[in-house]
């Protein structure tokens, strides 16, 4: 790939005087999923559509987040998995991990080499919804500027809606010299084609730990800092404990409970790391994974008496921004801080686009908002939120963990169990993995649900369907596992709850 600051954002197609009309049913301002999702989702019910984009069309997650890093993860995870079963491992040549420039070539593949008119510029303009690029900021009631990056600019105006989709950026923590070492973030991460020989990362959450999981695999030296007690703090403890064993064995090493406390960019080009219990680790890189915060800023908001400091914005279920009257205005994906995922993004783009064309062929949409689950409410924001942490092993989590529950003051019961069933032994000789279920002992259906295994993420969307369903134990044993497989590990879990 070409160097990171070598990559074009700013692409002179689609300027703002291209633009066929000055006036569109809905504006959407962010081309990622959620507002992709949502301007297609109005054309389809017979609405126009406009997408504002400042950087590349698609945002961060086909060509800095959710694609090229599973791109970068799955070769390993492949070559592992073959060293799992007898036939296979004997072909594997022992000593050699992954082909790095293989990788790296793979992932530009999936990233059409950041070049966003090859796939997601076509993709959109297919589904009816027109695009400019510019930085788009609300001006007025339905009114949105759009900047061109050198250039021209014009001003809109939306007959419906303008949708703030703008996603999140990365969480610089207050840290002396950390800014100033100009140190990785996700999007070097998964850009990079230099390999650095050791890796420092902030943060141990999903895109620590995955990132940890890709550069160890190539051969890197990971040292992985997190302020928590344990890795993945947001997922059941055991799971996290899981995975940082399994990457300590492949020489991750990790300080918990440990702060970052300065960071010097060393003349040679590496970086000096100190850290709160007086050590100070030197390597060639530094990772910031230290969370991510709803972009807010550059958008406007303030003439509407919003947050612009990343601040979630605060919608109602059909995402809409009650503050703002008129019922014009939206925020949907993570810049409403609900579920910061993209698929979550895309669920919610579903919902806001139906309301939208509820809204605009005169329907009241306040009167279901009392509904959950129907056509207008992002209900599973709430109590079904899937994840699956593409790390070794594969964590697959839905709903609600025990200590979530327990702090929302919900009486819950605990099922959990190790993988012993015919189907896992068949898959990985000496297959090591745990299931867990979160019960609600007053109705007997599921809260939450945790697998962690090798290839167990597919396993993760029937207790994702089951919750959703409000499905009760007594009806789950009525759905039968196929035997020899993976998913034979709910018969277990059934059995463990005593039914």
């Amino acid at each position: 790939m070409p160097a990171l600051e070598t990559i074009n954002l700013h692409p002179t197609t689609h300027q703002p005087s291209s633009l066929k009309s000055h006036v569109y049913d809905v504006i959407c301002l962010g081309s990622g999923w959620a507002g992709r999702v949502l301007a297609a989702r109005v054309v389809q019910g017979g609405l126009t559509a406009l997408i504002v984009e400042n950087e590349l069309i698609g945002g961060d997650c086909p060509f800095w987040a959710c694609v090229p890093s599973k791109a970068i993860l799955r070769p390993s995870e492949v070559l592992e998995a073959a060293k799992t079963v007898g036939g296979a491992r004997e072909r594997v040549e022992r000593g050699k991990g992954v082909d790095v420039e293989a990788v790296w070539q793979r992932r530009d593949m999936y990233t059409a080499g950041w070049d966003d008119t090859k796939v997601l510029v076509p993709m959109v303009e297919q589904s009816g919804v027109e695009v400019v690029r510019g930085m788009g900021t609300i001006v007025g009631t339905r009114k949105v500027k759009v900047e061109a990056w050198k250039g021209d600019a014009v001003e809109l105006e939306a007959r419906h809606a303008v949708a703030v989709c703008t996603g999140s950026e990365v969480v610089f923590p207050d840290v002396p010299g950390l800014k100033e070492a100009k140190p990785w973030t996700p999007r070097e991460a998964t850009s990079a084609s230099v390999l650095p020989e050791h890796l420092v990362i902030m943060g141990g959450g999903v895109v620590g730990c995955e990132m940890a999981t890709a550069y160890s695999s190539f051969g890197a030296k990971v040292t992985l800092v997190s302020s928590t007690a344990e890795i993945l703090p947001r997922i059941d403890a055991e799971a996290g404990r899981m995975v940082r064993e399994n990457l300590t064995s492949r020489s991750v090493v990790f300080y918990l409970s440990t702060n970052i406390t300065a960071v010097k960019r060393e003349p040679r080009g590496g970086v000096q790391v100190t850290l709160s219990n007086g050590e100070v680790v030197s390597a060639a890189e530094l990772l910031v994974a230290a969370g991510r915060k709803p972009r807010t800023g550059d958008v406007g908001l303030e003439t509407l008496g919003l947050a612009t400091d990343g601040t979630p914005i605060a919608v109602n279920e059909s995402l809409c921004v009650t503050s703002v009257p008129g019922n014009w205005l939206y925020a949907v994906g993570d810049v409403n801080g609900r579920a910061l995922m993209t698929h979550m993004s895309k669920y919610q783009g579903r919902i806001a686009g139906n309301a939208i064309v509820a809204r605009a062929k005169g329907r009241s949409v306040e009167q279901d908002q009392s509904a959950a689950w129907d056509n207008f409410s992002a209900t599973a924001d709430h109590v079904a939120v899937p994840q699956v942490v593409f790390t070794d092993p594969i964590v697959a989590s839905v709903g609600l963990t025990s200590a979530a529950a327990k702090a929302a003051g919900r009486s819950v019961r605990e099922i959990a169990v190790p993988f012993m069933i015919v189907g896992s032994v068949l898959h990985a000789d000496g297959y090591t993995g745990w299931a867990q279920w979160i019960v609600d002992p007053a109705s007997n259906t599921l809260l939450g649900a945790t697998f962690v295994g090798r290839d167990v993420a597919d396993l993760l969307h029937a207790s994702t369907v089951a919750i959703a369903a409000g499905v009760t134990l007594d009806r789950l044993v009525h759905a039968v596992p196929c035997f020899p497989t993976m998913t034979e590990v709910y018969l277990t879990l059934i059995d463990a709850a005593g039914m």
